[in-house]
């Protein structure tokens, strides 16, 4: 797969590969192969289930194979199985195996259980888990990301159940133990948030339903229930904080986000001990929200003096303004009464003369 290398070809015509062939007859490949794959600590570990008639049976052989090596670093038998499907942790830190079983031997019925692989530790070990009622049908598995929890929805739709379990507690130690399991649930779905904790137990998707129940895993509690008419998947962004449920003929994707910077180790650190930090950090922010506080503060107290020294200064323009005009009114009204005038008339002399009456004198009269 690396180096896109052919390692082995058969080739030939058809009648060599059918059934009247005299070197192979069909079919050639008489073991069928499913895998998966995970990296676990810089070295590529492949899981693979083989499937052999043995008795009249149908025998599985699941094993672990380290690559490029090619070593068979663990492996189990498992008899009279129908089907398999294995499912990764993301951290490759955990393998489950769900196993389809058959229930008597006319294989009329089958029931389901785990092989609970632990990968990291010594020897492998591996753990059966088989749920409380064996007859239920399993619906849907998923790991927890980066996490040690796995949530089953199991038994008979449209109302299943959906366990939760956990494969370390304070209680158990190294065995897988239930967590919780929420009765009649409408979901046939599970998405888990990228940085664990919550989980969206999803139905209907692709239908007419699009009912989303949002469960806290820490607090084992139900957050909030909604329904999303006609939504088609589920699609959480990076930061584990908000989802996205698009409806038929939408699309949407998140900006993917840059790794942590953080190791692994020290992200659980981290985790371990949250309110330590939270407790430096929240007195970190309040140091900084007091010293923005009061460099806000000081700078109002310097817009106020400004805006007082501006005001003061047009006060004393206004005011020296007002005098001026004041000082002219008064100087116009001096200047007034300096240059005024007064007629007076005055009787001097009355005087009587006789004029003598002549005919020049009558004429003019007339």
């Amino acid at each position: 797969m690396r180096s896109g290398r052919v390692m082995r070809g058969f080739k030939g015509s058809a009648d060599e590969f059918s059934a009247g062939g005299d070197s192979l007859s069909w079919p050639v490949f008489k073991v069928c192969y499913k895998t998966r794959a995970v990296f676990v600590s810089t070295s590529l570990l492949l899981s693979v289930y083989i499937s052999y008639m043995f008795d009249l049976s149908v025998l599985i052989q699941v094993a672990l194979v380290q690559l490029p090596s090619k070593v068979e670093i663990r492996q189990k038998y498992l008899l009279n199985v129908s089907g398999c499907k294995m499912y990764w942790q993301s951290n490759g830190d955990y393998l489950a195996v769900k196993v389809d079983r058959y229930g008597s031997k006319s294989k009329k019925s089958t029931h389901s259980g785990f092989e609970l692989f632990r990968i990291k530790e010594k020897d492998i070990p591996v753990e059966v888990l088989e749920l409380d009622s064996k007859n239920d049908e399993i619906i849907d598995f998923s790991w927890e990301p980066n996490g040690h929890r796995f949530a089953v929805i199991h038994g008979d739709l449209p109302r299943p159940d959906v366990s939760f379990y956990s494969m370390k507690t304070a209680q158990h130690g190294g065995r897988v133990s239930k967590l919780v399991t929420l009765k009649a649930k409408q979901a046939n779905a599970l998405f888990w948030s990228p940085t664990g904790k919550h989980v969206v137990l999803a139905d209907g998707l692709s239908g007419f339903s699009g009912k989303l129940e949002f469960y806290n895993v820490d607090e084992l509690v139900t957050m909030a229930t909604v329904d999303n008419f006609m939504a088609t998947y589920i699609e959480w962004d990076p930061s584990g904080s908000n989802i996205t449920s698009p409806r038929d003929g939408e699309w949407f994707a998140w900006r993917p986000r840059p790794p942590s910077l953080l190791s692994d180790e020290k992200e659980e650190e981290v985790a371990k001990n949250l309110k330590k930090y939270s407790h430096k950090y929240e007195e970190e922010d309040d140091d900084v929200s007091m010293s923005l506080s009061k460099q806000g503060k000081e700078k109002r107290r310097m817009m106020r003096e400004e805006w007082e020294m501006w005001l003061n200064k047009w006060k004393m323009f206004d005011e020296e303004d007002q005098t001026q005009r004041e000082n002219h009114l008064i100087g116009d009204d001096e200047e007034e009464e300096e240059y005024s005038y007064e007629t007076m008339e005055e009787l001097i002399n009355v005087s009587e003369e006789v004029v003598p009456l002549t005919v020049d004198t009558m004429s003019k009269n007339k």
